[in-house]
């Protein structure tokens, strides 16, 4: 058996999407670095930085649906169900930032407590799935289970360097940009190579 990148080749067969994911998950990396480094240097509450959050936020989702697409065919029966969950979650975040953006207590209470805790649970089920089907290496599904708790654990390392505040501060986008990008290198692993190149027939 022969394997590429941690990959196991009778498992993980390139799938049209993984190279669009791989763009996303590698651009919410750069996103989220810059996003986390601005709220260190600037420790200061700063609510321009809940507009900037979508960028990262979003392209995660969009490499999440890449992983799902790799995967699907290969999981346990649960991993649609999880990553349903993490897309369900993924929108009760998104309406929870809007609701912080505009002073809507309403959706805010969506995103938070609500949305986050779901989405942390069904991100470590997704991970967990993602590490039974064995379309990735194993760093994939480690850093789909770790990304809630190790930003979380982040945020509370960094706070005081860069304090907490309950908007417009992102320390853990360090941590969030990390693990991102060991989602963006298990994408690549199976990104499509491209067509085959065909040999000239060698004259006799």
């Amino acid at each position: 058996m022969r394997a590429i990148s941690g990959v196991d080749e009778r498992v993980a067969i390139p799938v049209s999407g993984s190279r669009f994911g791989s763009l996303a998950a590698w651009t919410s990396t750069i996103a989220w670095i810059v996003l986390g480094l601005d709220s260190i240097l600037r420790p200061v509450q700063d609510n321009r930085r809940d507009l900037f959050w979508w960028l990262p936020f979003g392209l995660l989702v969009a490499s999440l649906v890449a992983v799902h697409r790799v995967q699907r065919s290969r999981a346990l029966r649960i991993e649609p169900y999880a990553f349903w969950t993490v897309m369900l979650a993924s929108g009760l975040v998104l309406l929870g930032n809007l609701g912080v953006m505009f002073n809507n207590s309403l959706m805010a209470t969506m995103g938070f407590p609500g949305g986050a805790m779901v989405f942390t649970i069904g991100l470590v089920a997704f991970g967990i799935t993602t590490w039974r089907a064995r379309a990735f290496p194993k760093y994939v599904a480690l850093a789909l289970i770790l990304w809630e708790p190790g930003s979380i654990a982040t945020g509370l390392l960094l706070a005081p360097i860069s304090p907490l505040h309950d908007r417009g501060a992102y320390s853990a986008g360090i941590w969030k940009g990390l693990t991102t990008a060991l989602v963006a290198w298990g994408l690549r692993c199976t990104a499509p190579r491209g067509p085959a190149k065909l040999e000239k027939p060698k004259m006799s």
